[in-house]
C-alpha cells in the first residue's frame, strides 16, 4: 500500500515550518490515488547515457521496422520531399549558428519579465532556437550564500555521485540540502518557471495550467578545474526510443512523419502531456513532462569552462533526427542523395542514437547534417544568479574539459507545469522530500534520511513554493477550478 503524510499534517502551521514532533505528522494514511513507486537501485547520472554507461547500440528487434511502416505508411513520397527541403534549409541554419555563436542565444533579464516589458523579438528568439539566458532572476549575493552553504553540507556527509571511483565528485546525488530546497522554492525562479511555461500552447482541452508551476528535484553539478569526466555527449532528454515507439509521443511530431516538416510546432502540447516517456522503467527516465530543463548558476563561468553546449536550432533540427532512422545515404560520406529507407545501411533497425532505456544521443555519424562539431554553442558567462533554459526537444551536452580556473557551480531545477500526471510525481516527491530518501525517478537508497542537517518544510522561501512541492493547495482562479480540484485531491487536499 502506497502512503502519503496525512492532509491534516499539511495544513499544520508547526509541521509547516519543520518542528513538529506529534503523533500526528508521524502518522501516515492510506489513499486512493493511484500513486505507484518503485524504488531504483542506487547509482549516478552515469546510468542515463549509453556513452557513460559503456553499453553499445544493438541493432533493434523486427517489431521496430513494422513500428517505423506504420507511422510512414502511404506518405513515403512527401517524407522524401520534405527531407530533401530539411536538409538544404538546415545548411542555412547550421551555418547561422556556425557564425553567430554565443550571440545566437536569446539573453532576457529577469527585471524585464517581472515588469512585462519583454520584446516579442526576444519571445520568437527562444521559440525559434529553444534556448534562452535569464539574467538576475535569484540576487548575486543570496546565489553566492547557497553555494557556500551547500558546500558546508556536502563536506559534512559522505555522498555518492559522478564520477563513483573518485572521491571528489561533478555531480552530487544530492536532493534535500537546505540550499536546494531554498533556490526551488525563491519567488523568482518560480516566476520565471511560470513565464516560460506559457510559450507553449495547449488546446482548451488539455488538462494543463501553464502558470503554475510546479516542483521537479533534481542534483548539483560542482565541476572543478581540469575536469574531463563530465563531458556529456549531445542528446536530448525524456525518453529515447519512446518518441517512436509510444503513441501519444509519437503524435507529437506527426506532421514530420507525413512529410510537413515546416508545419511541425515544436511548442505545441498536443500529445506530449500523455506520452510515456519512461517505457523501460530507466534507471535515469524521466516520468513528468519538464516544459524546459534548466539551472540556476550558482558560480560565475562559460566558453571552455565546462558549461553547457546546446544546438540552437529547435524545429528543423528535431525534424531531422526524428526522420533520420527513415534515411540512408547512396552514397558513403556524401550528404546528398539520401533515399527513404526502412532498413539501416546493413538491412538491420537502428534509431539512430535511440536505444531502449537511455536517452537519445546524437553524433556526427549518425546526424551528419546537423554539422555538430561546429554547432554545439556553448551558453555567454553566467553570474550568480542566472539561469539558462532548454526546451523539452533542445540537443544539449556538456563541454569536454573544463578550462576554467573555478568550479562551474549549479543547480538543476527544471521548469515543470501543472498537469494531473505532474501532480502525481509531485505527491511521492513531496513523501521522500519529508523522509529524506531520493525522488522516485532518481536512484534509490537512503539518500539523505539519516542526515540531521538535510532541508525541513520550513526551509521553503514562498507560498508558491509550498504548493509547487504539493504541500499547499492550488488555489481556484475562476479559469481551471475543475483541473485545480482535481489536482488537489491527487495531492491530498
Amino acid at each position: 500500500m502506497n502512503r502519503l503524510v496525512s492532509p491534516k499534517c499539511l495544513k499544520c502551521p508547526t509541521f509547516r515550518a519543520g518542528k513538529c514532533t506529534g503523533k500526528t505528522a508521524k502518522r501516515l494514511v492510506a489513499t486512493d490515488a493511484p500513486f505507484t513507486r518503485k524504488d531504483k537501485q542506487e547509482g549516478d547520472i552515469s546510468s542515463v547515457f549509453s556513452t557513460f554507461s559503456g553499453r553499445k547500440s544493438a541493432p533493434l528487434p523486427d517489431r521496430f521496422r513494422d513500428l517505423k511502416r506504420s507511422l510512414t505508411v502511404g506518405f513515403e513520397e512527401e517524407i522524401q520531399k520534405s527531407w530533401d527541403d530539411l536538409v538544404e534549409s538546415l545548411k542555412v541554419r547550421t551555418e547561422e549558428v556556425a557564425t553567430k555563436r554565443e550571440a545566437i542565444i536569446p539573453q532576457l533579464n529577469f527585471s524585464d519579465i517581472q515588469a512585462g516589458n519583454v520584446a516579442p523579438a526576444d519571445i520568437e528568439a527562444i521559440r525559434r532556437t529553444g534556448v534562452a539566458v535569464i539574467r538576475g532572476v535569484v540576487p548575486k549575493g543570496v546565489a553566492e550564500d547557497l553555494l557556500s552553504d551547500v558546500r558546508q553540507y556536502f563536506d559534512g556527509h559522505a555522498f555518492k555521485g559522478f564520477p563513483s571511483e573518485t572521491e571528489k565528485k561533478v555531480i552530487y546525488e544530492s536532493y534535500w540540502s537546505p540550499s536546494q530546497v531554498k533556490a526551488r522554492s525563491h519567488p523568482n525562479m518560480l516566476a520565471t518557471q511560470s513565464w516560460m511555461n506559457q510559450l507553449y500552447r495547449a488546446d482548451a482541452d488539455q488538462k494543463i495550467d501553464l502558470s503554475v508551476p510546479l516542483t521537479y528535484c533534481d542534483r548539483v553539478q560542482i565541476r572543478p578545474p581540469g575536469d574531463k569526466h563530465f563531458g556529456l555527449p549531445p542528446h536530448v532528454d525524456g525518453g529515447g526510443v519512446e518518441r517512436w515507439e509510444d503513441n501519444s509521443y509519437n503524435h507529437v511530431y506527426r506532421k514530420i512523419f507525413q512529410g510537413k516538416w515546416r508545419e511541425y510546432n515544436p511548442w505545441d502540447l498536443t500529445g506530449r502531456l500523455d506520452a510515456n516517456m519512461n517505457m523501460y522503467e530507466a534507471p535515469g527516465g524521466c516520468s513528468v513532462f519538464r516544459a524546459f530543463q534548466s539551472w540556476l548558476g550558482l558560480s560565475r563561468h562559460g566558453p571552455q569552462e565546462g558549461t553547457l553546449v546546446v544546438h540552437p536550432i529547435l524545429q528543423p533540427s528535431t525534424a531531422y533526427w526524428m526522420l533520420r532512422p527513415f534515411f540512408k545515404p547512396t552514397r558513403k560520406g556524401s550528404l546528398d542523395g539520401w533515399k527513404f529507407s526502412l532498413d539501416d545501411e546493413e538491412g538491420e533497425i537502428y534509431l539512430h542514437g535511440a536505444n531502449p532505456g537511455t536517452a537519445q544521443e546524437h553524433t556526427p555519424d549518425h546526424h551528419p547534417h546537423l554539422n555538430l562539431s561546429e554547432t554545439m554553442i556553448p551558453y555567454p558567462t553566467v553570474e550568480p544568479g542566472d539561469t539558462v533554459f532548454w526546451s523539452a526537444d533542445t540537443i544539449h551536452g556538456t563541454e569536454t574539459v573544463n578550462t576554467g580556473k573555478n568550479d562551474a557551480c549549479v543547480f538543476y531545477i527544471p521548469s515543470v507545469p501543472l498537469t494531473p500526471s505532474n501532480a502525481q510525481y509531485v505527491a511521492q516527491q513531496r513523501d521522500a522530500f519529508l523522509k529524506g530518501v531520493p525522488p522516485p525517478d532518481f536512484p534509490g537508497g537512503l539518500g539523505e534520511s539519516q542526515f540531521s542537517d538535510r532541508a525541513q518544510v520550513g526551509d521553503i522561501q514562498s507560498e508558491a513554493g509550498r504548493v509547487a512541492m504539493g504541500l499547499d493547495p492550488i488555489k481556484a482562479n475562476g479559469k481551471n477550478d475543475e483541473l485545480v480540484q482535481e489536482i488537489n485531491k491527487l495531492l491530498g487536499h
